[in-house]
């Protein structure tokens, strides 16, 4: 028996070799037994235990445990893939969708992405599919724009240019003609001059599509009013009678002068011109806690749809079809709308139920302080 000394209530495990040759511990233990005695001996215990059989269920059990590990690995590999899959089908599905557009584009008109049936939807990829579907139908109404002013822009330029080239023709043809002769000067003077108020309204829209330069400063509404007025005498003889102001403002009003009485102008003529002959032009300046507000109301003779109405500020764009108008080009309400974005006035347009038109811009207070 296998015997060492130990403190008192202590114990040790060794290891040995058991007497049948086979590898074990040895557990020691010291302890004293209950005295009746003054000085008892101590006592010494050792448990002799065989180690092969537990060596063996320890091994299985690491067996068992790298075993399991490994297999845990592959089924959360198996599980995550396959779950990751899932999630990203909607992704591959609108990958895939993006890159076949330009065929869709040609061979279905397909302008939009589109659920697949049978896919699963997920906020975040609904997210970028209705964005990419806005920007798609933004950009489809700016191009279909584009087209249109395109379009328009060329027909207001090529009838000035067909009447200069049919003029000159006639007159080369027949010199002689005193009443061609009388009459040429001025007519090409009147088509040359049509063509430069397009080209300096075309000009003046893009402009004020893009960059304007603002300058603010106190303005006298009644002051700016009179110059208007003044300007638009030319056109309208009886515009001093017509033109009704009532301004109940306080102060001048903080803008840059140009753009007010550009907005002024164009509101002032349109309303002079497609109102009632010899009706009375309303204007009101009245203000609030935020805004200034300008109103310009006229009667008008043509009764516009909601359609129409919300058309009126797309450029060149004019209710007569026909565009029998030679001084009427579509492009004032187009100039007013930049204008007040840029100048981040609110523009309304609206016709009233008594058929009048009413033109409402809204001037920001902020903007004094900036």
């Amino acid at each position: 028996m296998l015997h060492k000394k130990l403190p008192l209530n202590s114990y040790q495990i060794v290891d040995i070799t058991l007497p049948n040759r086979e590898v074990g511990k040895a557990f020691l233990y010291s302890y004293l037994a209950k005295p009746k005695d003054q000085k008892p001996p101590p006592i010494y215990l050792t448990i002799y235990a065989s180690t092969t059989g537990l060596n063996k269920v320890t091994g299985i059990l690491d067996i068992l445990l790298i075993g399991s590990f490994l297999l845990s690995m592959i089924i959360m590999r198996v599980v995550a893939r396959a779950i990751v899959n899932k999630g990203l089908n909607p992704l591959v599905n609108l990958n895939d969708q993006i890159k076949l557009f330009n065929y869709q584009k040609q061979q279905r008109q397909n302008h939009s992405f589109t659920f697949e049936e049978n896919t699963p939807s997920y906020i975040e990829v609904d997210l970028i599919r209705n964005e990419l579907n806005n920007f798609l139908e933004t950009n489809r109404k700016m191009v279909d724009n584009e087209k249109r002013i395109t379009s328009d822009i060329a027909h207001e330029i090529k009838t000035p240019i067909a009447e200069i080239i049919t003029l000159t023709e006639v007159h080369q043809r027949f010199p002689d003609d005193e009443r061609l002769a009388k009459t040429f000067t001025s007519d090409i003077l009147q088509i040359s001059n049509r063509m430069k108020v397009i080209v300096e309204n075309l000009l003046l829209l893009q402009r004020t599509s893009h960059s304007l330069s603002i300058y603010k400063e106190p303005i006298e509404i009644t002051i700016l009013l009179s110059s208007v007025i003044h300007d638009l005498n030319f056109k309208y003889d009886d515009i001093k009678q017509r033109v009704v102001l009532k301004n109940t403002l306080q102060q001048p009003i903080i803008a840059d002068a140009f753009c007010l009485k550009t907005i002024i102008t164009n509101l002032l003529d349109n309303a002079l011109f497609y109102s009632v002959p010899s009706s009375a032009i309303n204007i009101v300046m009245n203000d609030d806690a935020q805004n200034v507000v300008f109103t310009i109301t006229n009667t008008s003779p043509i009764n516009y749809s909601e359609t129409e109405v919300n058309k009126l500020v797309q450029p060149l764009f004019q209710h007569d079809d026909s565009r029998s108008n030679n001084d009427r080009y579509g492009l004032g309400l187009s100039i007013v709308d930049n204008i007040c974005k840029i100048n981040e006035y609110e523009l309304s347009i609206s016709q009233l139920t008594n058929g009048e038109f009413q033109v409402l811009v809204r001037v920001p207070k902020k903007n004094y302080r900036e």
